[in-house]
């Protein structure tokens, strides 16, 4: 037998394995209903179900070699964008094999914050797709309720009329309700209702226009989907919590969206003391590939993750800075969860990665092996290594204009694209 072919056969019994630990991973046991398209015709791209026991076959031996099926090879594409590198934000786009479109937060503050909305631009120029062109989002999740995480999405639901040409079919979050029911350490300085307010009044517009059909994975009782005359912020209460929850977490909560799977590991607590440390947090994963998500996860949430999971379920091939890199989960959990070996994720804008003291980013450098001072950083080339990705070091950005799709060149998508994963291709 040759040599490549020798090859090809442990590259295909490899990936065979991938697929079957990737459909094992997840895990829940709500209730699966359908988000209808755009043309009426249900789509399955996301799918949340319970783990089952594998099936046992007996192998009948012919007297020839078997040859494995081939496993088709697929990609997901992983991206961290911002339209330009001053504004406080965290936002990810994830294509996976067939096409389809997950987002992680995709919100802004700061300097962007009054901004026309950007994201379904850059989208569009992602998915190769002209100015207005349709397009669908499958699965579009929220960390927490602070505006640098969620207020894109507010932006583009308020704004949102029947000629907007896109639509989300899921969204997924669970935020307590601030400043009723739940109280911050911070005080209300830590709250964003305001903001918020635009979010929950965003929903309501947006399905106005587009019929709500129910979100997958929640089981939304027929008469409960028409908005009763004068109810306010219906269809955000409706949704939040409805699938991540802390039952729902606890069963062990995985959502996957066309063979990626997005296992939630945490979601908020009572006991949690800012609204930063309510960040719903997400491990990623694709064949051999894993991303873990940490939104701003803080010091009592990570106590919670080390409680429930063994570092080596938290360990990661990328892993996103919780709290923009400054701040956040402390020396030891990065230490636990390897983040030294780990390519390193930071949605950060350009003046908290500078300013090393006030911002605390200089602190969580050395902890990961990086010079303390931003200057060292890039005098040392360690921008170019591939190993620290950060937002607010992008060589380019739309600059302005970043809500027409034509200012997503493709050197400025090629700057924010963080890697492109290889797996088993999922049947469409």
């Amino acid at each position: 037998m040759k040599k490549t072919d020798h090859s090809k056969k442990l590259r295909a019994f490899s990936l065979i394995l991938s697929s079957l630990l990737l459909l094992g991973s997840c895990v829940n046991n709500a209730p699966e209903t359908t988000a209808e398209a755009k043309t009426g015709e249900p789509t399955d791209a996301v799918t949340i179900e319970p783990v089952t026991e594998p099936e046992t076959t007996e192998e009948v031996t012919t007297g020839a070699e078997t040859e494995p099926e081939p496993v088709k090879v697929g990609q997901a594409t992983l991206y961290q964008l911002v339209p330009e590198t001053s504004s406080l934000m965290m936002c990810y786009v994830i294509i996976t094999p067939n096409n389809k479109v997950v987002v992680i937060d995709g919100g802004i503050d700061g300097s962007g914050v009054n901004s026309k909305p950007y994201l379904q631009s850059a989208i569009r120029a992602i998915l190769g797709l002209g100015e207005g062109e349709y397009f669908e989002v499958e699965a579009w999740f929220l960390s927490h309720a602070h505006r640098d995480h969620y207020y894109e999405l507010a932006k583009m639901l308020r704004d949102y009329t029947a000629e907007s040409n896109y639509k989300i079919n899921n969204f997924y979050f669970d935020f307590p309700d601030i400043g009723v029911e739940w109280d911050s350490a911070a005080g209300s300085g830590d709250y964003d209702i305001p903001k918020l307010d635009t979010l929950k009044a965003g929903m309501d517009n947006y399905y106005a226009i587009n019929a709500f059909t129910g979100i997958k994975g929640a089981d939304v009782p027929e008469d409960k989907l028409t908005k009763p005359d004068g109810a306010e912020n219906y269809y955000y209460d409706l949704i939040n919590g409805a699938v991540i929850n802390t039952e729902n977490v606890d069963k062990g909560l995985c959502i996957n969206v066309d063979g990626v799977a997005f296992n939630v590991l945490m979601t908020w607590s009572p006991k949690a003391r800012y609204v930063n440390s309510t960040s719903v947090i997400i491990r990623m994963e694709y064949g051999e590939h894993s991303v873990l998500f940490l939104g701003d996860c803080d010091t009592d949430e990570q106590g919670r993750l080390l409680e429930k999971y063994e570092p080596e379920q938290l360990k990661s091939e990328y892993v996103q800075m919780g709290h923009h890199g400054q701040g956040g989960p402390d020396k030891s959990f990065y230490d636990k969860i390897d983040a030294t070996n780990s390519k390193r994720l930071w949605p950060t804008p350009s003046w908290v990665w500078s300013d090393a003291k006030t911002y605390k980013t200089g602190e969580t450098r050395s902890w990961v092996g990086l010079p303390y001072e931003a200057d060292d950083f890039k005098r040392e080339r360690l921008q170019n290594t591939g190993n620290d990705i950060v937002a607010g070091l992008y060589k380019k950005t739309p600059s302005s204009g970043a809500d027409k799709v034509s200012k997503w060149t493709e050197k400025a998508l090629e700057n924010q694209r963080v890697a492109i994963f290889e797996g088993p291709l999922p049947q469409e």
